[in-house]
């Protein structure tokens, strides 16, 4: 390496134990808590951004490695005080963007509500809301009520409406009047079957919003349009799929040959 170029920063993170070796660190782009280090509430919640709140980008060029939190609000982590007060200077609070604007720093915020979520923490999850977006804890709504848990043998989501519900209410989530159009706003059911494999009916939301998304996963749960399979994962009924293609018409009828009103 030039003489003109040493790696200082990512030199001294290997010296002082926070990386094993420089292609390691480049590998991670981050500073990971150590298993063991002290961490209280809330610090200690199963989130990827406690865990890993430290960004590292690596050198490019004439670009010199950079440090910063994932989030502003991470200054209080106890370990981001630990590296601060072993490297001697304050971690950049907004974070550490390559030469091309990019920052992990956005998606940590995605980890954080979604990770809290899968946990079962979504009360925590609003009681540390001021780490992530309303977007995000609504898409991780609708994640959790899409898929679940391979230990779970009720395979009913991550969370269960209820509780989707209270979440989505606490982050001002306003709920839609027409359950149905808020269905049919999704993609029209389509089948997906792999070669020699089960039929699958995945929900498809398009480009709608998270918000949109996450109340259409939760009526279309509460209305018998989508269904979790064996496997845990949600799928649109066979019932609703000939429901859907009826549109808007007053009666449809049924793959047995039975009409059916529509509500």
């Amino acid at each position: 390496m030039d003489a003109l170029n040493i790696d200082t920063l990512g030199v001294a993170l290997v010296e002082k134990g926070f990386a094993p070796n420089l292609a390691i660190l480049d590998i991670n782009n981050s500073l990971s808590v150590p298993h063991g280090f002290d961490l209280r509430a809330p610090w200690n919640l199963p989130s990827r951004m406690f865990r890993f709140p430290i960004e590292v980008c690596r050198p490019d060029d004439d670009q010199p490695r950079t440090l910063g939190l994932r989030h502003p609000l991470l200054g209080d982590h106890p370990y981001v005080r630990h590296v601060e007060a072993r490297m001697g200077s304050e971690i950049d609070r907004n974070g550490a963007p390559n030469r091309h604007g990019y920052s992990t720093a956005p998606t940590a915020r995605w980890w954080h509500a979604v990770d809290l979520i899968m946990a079962g923490n979504w009360r925590e999850l609003l009681a540390t809301r001021a780490f992530t977006e309303p977007h995000c804890i609504m898409q991780a709504v609708a994640f959790g009520c899409r898929y679940s848990h391979h230990e779970d043998k009720k395979a009913s989501g991550y969370i269960s409406i209820a509780d989707a519900r209270k979440v989505m209410h606490a982050v001002g989530a306003k709920e839609p009047g027409e359950r149905s159009a808020t269905i049919r706003a999704f993609s029209n059911p389509s089948l997906c079957r792999q070669e020699k494999g089960a039929e699958q009916w995945p929900i498809n939301s398009g480009r709608l919003s998270a918000e949109t998304v996450a109340w259409g996963m939760i009526f279309g749960i509460e209305d018998g349009w989508f269904r979790h399979d064996r496997a845990g994962f949600l799928q649109w009924s066979e019932l609703r799929r000939e429901r859907y293609a009826a549109g808007d018409s007053a009666s449809y009828v049924q793959a047995s040959g039975q009409a059916a009103f529509a509500f």
